[in-house]
């Protein structure tokens, strides 16, 4: 339920940071949020692009992610023109919304 709740993410770590190639950056956060009881969660985003950890993770806490994940090891790939983001594990919450804005840039998920 802490996965799905409301509220800013605690996002401490930039786990992932993937240039699309058209200005924008696909970036994983980690939010460690649920306290130490909970495990890590991982929210992925698409954004403009951004310089240090720190501005990213400034900026990404009032942006909405595309995916959050239990999963640090999200993989990128270009493929053919193609994005591949592949996730080995559970997803919790998947929106393609995000990915709408990216441009000329297709993004194919693999779960």
């Amino acid at each position: 339920s802490w996965f799905l709740s409301p509220g800013m993410p605690d996002l401490d770590e930039v786990v992932l940071k993937h240039s699309l190639g058209n200005g924008s950056s696909i970036y994983g956060a980690r939010d460690g949020q649920g306290g130490a009881t909970v495990g890590f969660s991982y929210r992925y985003y698409v954004h403009k692009e951004l310089g240090s950890d720190r501005e990213i993770l400034t900026a990404l806490v009032s942006a909405h992610p595309f995916m959050k994940t239990k999963e640090p090891a999200v993989q990128v790939s270009r493929v053919a023109g193609l994005i591949h983001v592949t996730v080995r594990g559970e997803v919790y919450e998947y929106r393609s919304y995000p990915l709408e804005g990216v441009g000329a840039v297709s993004v194919d998920m693999k779960l």
